[in-house]
């Protein structure tokens, strides 16, 4: 949901955020904290990234006292946002990306906007907007019968449920609240949110979708079918997947955003639902998601 309303509440407080990559961010962090304070703002850093930098002018925080903060500015590209939505998301704190990567769908702040976007959203001139997170659990049933489970993640793009062997098809069944939908032989299968449609869903030829609609896209990939297309449900969908089990489990893998994996195999059963709690982005005045997918992706140019 897109919040149109751009006056908000003044920034007093704000947390810097980034992950240690060989790209040197700390200059940028540094000139995020300096500025910042230069606004009245009381900046600190989170302690992982306390711990990846030597910026001991920066004071560190705790994340059971992040929660009280006002802003959490992740330095980096899109891989970084994700990655802190995965940890940060329940303490509700809005967040901002602030782009030192590549494309930067999520960060939508650049180098050379920096100051200026920092001091009108500091005054409160800013969009808010909520974006829907998945809650992915992969269980297997024990030899009593009971449930347990083998892993968890978060994630705000999408799952990827697939064998982990190139060109190697899985038989699979995909069930919507408790509704069977079909069965699909495939290399796996892609269930995204709105915010991942413009991810790994398209390059596999699912739909872009407004970031603000709650629904969920299944994207098949590779199916061996001439029938079996993307298709949209409601965001407040469960979805189970049941694979077809052989005399030998084989392997699958469950991808969360490209970065975290669960291994698990073919006795496995796994559940996708909405978090309980979505992503706050923080964008700056004038934000226009039909521009970005323009300039981000040359969507919508012509070729000739």
């Amino acid at each position: 949901m897109l919040d149109k309303e751009s006056k908000h509440k003044p920034i007093k407080s704000a947390i810097i955020v980034s992950k240690v990559y060989k790209r040197p961010v700390a200059g940028a962090i540094r000139e995020i904290a300096s500025f910042l304070q230069s606004l009245g703002v009381t900046a600190y850093l989170d302690q992982n990234t306390s711990v990846g930098f030597n910026i001991p002018e920066v004071p560190c925080i705790s994340r059971k006292q992040m929660q009280n903060q006002d802003l959490i500015i992740v330095v980096g590209g899109d891989g970084s946002v994700l990655g802190a939505a995965r940890t940060l998301v329940d303490l509700n704190v809005p967040v901002l990306g602030v782009n030192r990567g590549h494309l930067g769908l999520l960060t939508d702040v650049s180098p050379s906007q920096l100051h200026q976007a920092l001091t009108s959203i500091v005054a409160g001139r800013y969009t808010k907007e909520m974006r829907m997170m998945l809650d992915v659990r992969v269980t297997r049933e024990n030899e009593d019968g009971a449930s347990e489970l083998v892993g968890q993640s978060l994630a705000t793009n999408e799952t990827v449920i697939h064998s982990g062997m190139l060109a190697h098809m899985m038989v699979f069944s995909v069930s919507i609240d408790d509704n069977f939908m079909y069965s699909l032989r495939g290399d796996g299968i892609i269930v995204n949110t709105p915010t991942g449609s413009t991810a790994y869903s398209l390059s596999a030829g699912g739909p872009i979708i407004e970031p603000h609609l709650d629904v969920l896209s299944l994207v098949p990939m590779f199916p061996q079918s001439l029938n079996c297309s993307p298709i949209i449900i409601p965001g407040s969908s469960a979805v189970r997947i049941d694979f077809e089990r052989p005399e030998t489990p084989e392997w699958i893998n469950i991808n969360c955003d490209g970065q975290v994996t669960i291994r698990g195999d073919t006795n496995c059963t796994v559940s996708i639902c909405q978090h309980k709690t979505p992503l706050t982005l923080i964008h700056p005045e004038g934000y226009d998601y039909y521009s970005v997918l323009r300039q981000k992706l040359g969507w919508g140019q012509q070729l000739f």
